[in-house]
């Protein structure tokens, strides 16, 4: 994976271009401020901790909803390679004291893409993808319980996997060429809780970690579990788990 090109922005306001379509691979990480994108079928809107990665030859289109700080990353990959990269759109980071130490380092030397620093700004936008892996491993091994049916195994990996996203009953059996009648109740024998009691646990546990270890309003913590807004979460935790957001946030932030 070679880096082609790193442009640090500060307080952008607009891009000069609404709409682009670039020959190689191109990330946006952003530090600070929203906006607003478009890429293929991927829709939403990326603040700090997000990671948003358009393809080759894919339309990107984007608009700044609030003064934009981020970093411009260009860079070519091989197939293999790409197998290492998040999914095109949006990925979050959870570990943003992790993130920050990293965005620190690449806007050190900024304006320079050559020789050895272009080598260091390499590691560092390799370090921005085995975050999100090991994220994604760790969070998989913690929620993942064992059952022996391998279509209920496959059923949860889904739920875990897309818990970020509107997921359907209906579509998830589709998914593994069930009816919704036998997918509830083979989930129920394998886990012992409905596949909606799954998803909520999931969500819930990912709700905690971002109280606890980041500084994301509650709005944006519900965008990335899968929640509507910061209101409908903060019911659901309230009601669940017997204490509120805020409240949770001050006893275990760390």
């Amino acid at each position: 994976m070679e880096l082609l090109n790193h442009i640090y922005w500060k307080q952008k306001g607009e891009f000069a271009l609404t709409e682009d379509i670039y020959t190689t691979w191109v990330a946006f990480a952003v530090e600070e401020g929203i906006f607003h994108y478009e890429i293929g079928g991927q829709i939403g809107e990326a603040s700090f901790g997000d990671l948003v990665l358009c393809p080759p030859a894919v339309p990107f289109r984007r608009t700044v909803i609030t003064p934009l700080t981020f970093h411009y990353l260009q860079f070519s990959s091989s197939p293999e390679e790409e197998e290492f990269l998040p999914p095109a759109g949006k990925s979050l980071i959870n570990d943003t004291k992790r993130l920050a130490s990293t965005y620190a380092y690449l806007r050190q030397d900024s304006e320079e893409n050559k020789g050895e620093v272009a080598r260091w700004k390499a590691h560092f936008m390799m370090d921005l993808w085995q975050l999100y892996q090991v994220e994604r491993r760790q969070n998989r091994l913690k929620e993942r319980r064992f059952t022996e049916d391998a279509r209920m195994a496959e059923a949860a990996a889904l739920l875990e996997e897309r818990a970020e996203e509107e997921i359907s009953l209906q579509e998830l059996a589709q998914r593994l060429a069930l009816s919704p009648v036998q997918l509830t109740r083979r989930f129920r024998e394998a886990f012992q809780e409905t596949p909606s009691g799954y998803l909520k646990r999931v969500r819930l546990k990912k709700a905690q970690n971002l109280l606890a270890d980041s500084s994301l309003t509650l709005n944006q913590i519900a965008e990335r579990c899968g929640y509507e807004n910061g209101f409908y979460l903060s019911r659901v935790f309230s009601k669940t788990l017997g204490i509120s957001p805020s409240e949770y946030r001050r006893r275990h932030r760390v």
